[in-house]
């Protein structure tokens, strides 16, 4: 055990440290890399650098083994502090200093894990982040500041959790009044703002660097619509969901052409399956620029077969095809039903009857005045005749 705590200690060495050190227990010489000569004792190992005389660690041993209080540091100021239980984790307080000698990072491990309040700052000794970390994000909550101390990120707890440090009652609407905070980048141009009521997110505007919105968000009820654009500020995309359970349930994802126009549309439904809720695919609608449909697929269950109802049209606007499909299989569907397309005038141009495995069995073709001009019977073989005959 006391050779892989070692062997850890090592990794954490900065690469200065491989110089040659002279180390201490409780005042005595003692060579570290000799198991012999620690063998047992307990105390304080403290090694220098043998050419600068700087301090380059300490490290606690107990009864021979590794653990405990352990320090590193850079030209010879403390840069890190910690305590390691028997079997490797950290445990307790852990800090870290910059070469100014300023705190930058403070928090508390728990069997090697942060939890609870980390503090973080810049050299200067301006809060860097604020957070409490939590055995889930949800739970936790964390601030984020720019070196000129201004708030870059926020992300609200189900509670206050940053007190005294940072207000967040306050900032996350937690006093039964909506709260809209400002986010900034480290050049101080604004990069988001958000209206907040008792840690919730109710509307939020993100931007690009030039100012134009990259993404939005606006919560009514258990709804919540999400807007993604593109860096000249044209809406690309939009998404709609239903958050009244966990995960929450894609109920519309609209795309847009860079022109603003819609060009497919996709509606979701409900279902329940083995006892969870889901997103099903309800109607998959494209358009055309000119705004007219291009294709309309709408997908419905009978029983527990996935049945897709195919539309096409002109770019006038005019039906050029319908018909269904059986899906057998992800990649796998096959035709039934009738089968129609049309003409320009809207008549009926052909009629494809299938029977149940997908064959076509009857087919009906017209001229576009309405004149029938054939109506046969097809077989599996490729053939065909005249119906009647």
């Amino acid at each position: 055990m006391r050779h892989r705590l070692l062997a850890t200690l090592l990794i954490c060495i900065t690469p200065a440290a491989f110089a040659v050190q002279d180390c201490e227990l409780n005042g005595q010489t003692i060579n570290t890399n000799n198991g012999a000569e620690s063998a047992g004792k307990t105390g304080l190992v403290r090694c220098k650098d043998r050419d600068t005389g700087r301090m380059e660690r300490e490290y606690e041993l107990r009864n021979g083994d590794s653990f405990g209080l352990m320090r590193y540091y850079r030209d010879g100021k403390l840069n890190k502090e910690f305590t390691t239980t028997p079997n490797g984790p950290h445990v307790g307080l852990e800090r870290e200093w910059a070469a100014n000698g300023q705190l930058i990072e403070e928090f508390t491990n728990v069997n090697g894990n942060a939890r609870g309040l980390r503090r973080s700052w810049y050299d200067s000794g301006a809060p860097k982040r604020v957070e409490f970390v939590a055995d889930t994000e949800r739970e936790g909550a964390a601030a984020h500041f720019t070196a000129n101390k201004q708030l870059s990120e926020l992300r609200c707890g189900p509670k206050p959790l940053l007190a005294p440090h940072v207000d967040d009652a306050a900032l996350c609407g937690f006093g039964g009044k909506a709260s809209t905070v400002s986010t900034f980048g480290s050049d101080g141009t604004l990069r988001g703002t958000q209206t907040l009521l008792a840690g919730v997110v109710q509307k939020s505007t993100r931007f690009y660097s030039s100012g134009k919105p990259s993404d939005d968000l606006e919560r009514n009820g258990t709804q919540v619509k999400e807007g993604f654009y593109a860096e000249d500020g044209i809406k690309r995309r939009e998404k709609l969901w239903d958050e009244s359970s966990r995960p929450a349930l894609l109920l519309r994802d609209a795309e847009f052409h860079a022109s603003g126009t819609l060009v497919r549309e996709r509606l979701y439904t409900v279902a329940e399956s083995n006892g969870r809720k889901r997103s099903r695919l309800a109607l998959d609608a494209r358009y055309f620029l000119n705004g007219q449909p291009q294709s309309k697929e709408k997908f419905t269950l009978e029983g527990s077969t996935e049945v897709r109802e195919w539309q096409r049209f002109t770019d006038s606007g005019k039906l050029r095809f319908q018909g269904s499909f059986v899906s057998d299989g992800r990649y796998s569907e096959r035709a039934i039903g009738v089968h129609l397309s049309f003409f320009e005038n809207g008549k009926t141009e052909l009629e494809n009857t299938y029977d149940a495995q997908g064959n076509i069995k009857r087919q009906r073709v017209w001229d576009a005045d309405g004149t029938l001009r054939s109506d046969d019977e097809l077989f599996e073989d490729g053939s065909r005749k005249a119906m009647g005959r």
